[in-house]
């Protein structure tokens, strides 16, 4: 429904002929890649969107796009940077690099940046956070002002990144959405805290409760689990899959099954249905099968602090 609400943004660039750009919503990569852009074109305009947007959607598939990183082809493109293995080329001009750490590496060398400090500097970040190896100060800043931002709020962080660079860690505002996020993420370790780990991490929950879910698997990883999926129930008839893998598992296998994407150890799905209990049924068989396990346990979450182990 929020693609409708950019509609007059997407227009307004195409009448006053400015650059488009289409980037990954969800994460650091996105973000960075977006800046990037704004740095090559101040005054360039940036749409972001999700994989399932682009894919699923018809909008997006109207106009034709100066730039687009961090996602699949939305079919009309001049430049994309991507690195995701499910993302076939398709633009006039291709950075596509599967064995790449992170698209705005890609997006750097795209937009002829290599030299510009900023630039070279959000690549960096973006490596540290797509490859789930966050060393920096910068880096975990950054993260946290992504995870802790809605929608526009993550085109003020653009914004103001391609125009002060990472002193716009700094601004009051994006310092709320870090606040934010350090709040959620510490909830989401005690919830972590609380299950006993295993090497296959399969948890369902009963209704979203708002936690950053591809952290959660990040977290349940780094706490010694080899495979995590997760399971949430999003608005009236959406099912969102997250998986994740310390390499053991090509979880983007699993992802491509259910009409989603991603890499070998980090991926995830949309899925749209009326019956919600019986596609999360199959998710959990097709896991179990995947898994190649006689007997699947999982965690069924009520809410942060109340949680039971199932089995299938």
């Amino acid at each position: 429904m929020y693609m409708i609400l950019l509609l007059p943004k997407i227009i307004f660039a195409k009448i006053f002929n400015r650059k488009i750009a289409l980037c990954d919503v969800g994460d650091v990569d996105g973000i960075a890649s977006a800046t990037l852009f704004k740095i090559k074109y101040p005054k360039g305009i940036v749409i972001l969107a999700s994989p399932v947007d682009v894919v699923k959607g018809r909008i997006l598939k109207l106009f034709y796009w100066d730039f687009v990183a961090d996602l699949p082809c939305p079919g009309k493109v001049y430049i994309r940077a991507d690195h995701h293995k499910t993302n076939l080329p398709c633009a006039v001009k291709e950075f596509y690099d599967p064995k790449a750490p992170c698209s705005a590496i890609l997006a750097l060398k795209a937009l002829n940046l290599e030299g510009n400090v900023v630039a070279e500097k959000l690549a960096k970040i973006a490596i540290e956070t797509d490859t789930a190896n966050i060393v920096s100060e910068d880096a975990m800043l950054l993260d946290n002002a992504v995870s802790g931002a809605d929608y526009f709020g993550r085109l003020y962080i653009i914004d103001r990144l391609s125009r002060i660079g990472l002193n716009a860690l700094n601004d009051s505002r994006i310092k709320e959405f870090i606040d934010r996020s350090k709040n959620l993420r510490n909830m989401i370790k005690s919830f972590a805290n609380s299950i006993n780990i295993k090497d296959e991490m399969v948890l369902v929950f009963k209704k979203n409760i708002g936690f950053h879910y591809r952290y959660l698997c990040i977290l349940l990883e780094k706490m010694g689990a080899k495979f995590t999926c997760i399971i949430v129930p999003r608005g009236f008839r959406e099912i969102r899959l997250y998986l994740g893998s310390n390499s053991k598992y090509d979880v983007s296998v699993l992802a491509r099954y259910f009409g989603g994407g991603g890499h070998k150890v980090a991926a995830g799905a949309s899925i749209k249905t009326f019956r919600r209990n019986s596609k999360i049924l199959e998710i959990l068989y097709k896991v179990k099968v995947f898994l190649k396990k006689n007997c699947l346990k999982y965690i069924y979450v009520y809410s942060e602090d109340r949680f039971e182990l199932r089995e299938l």
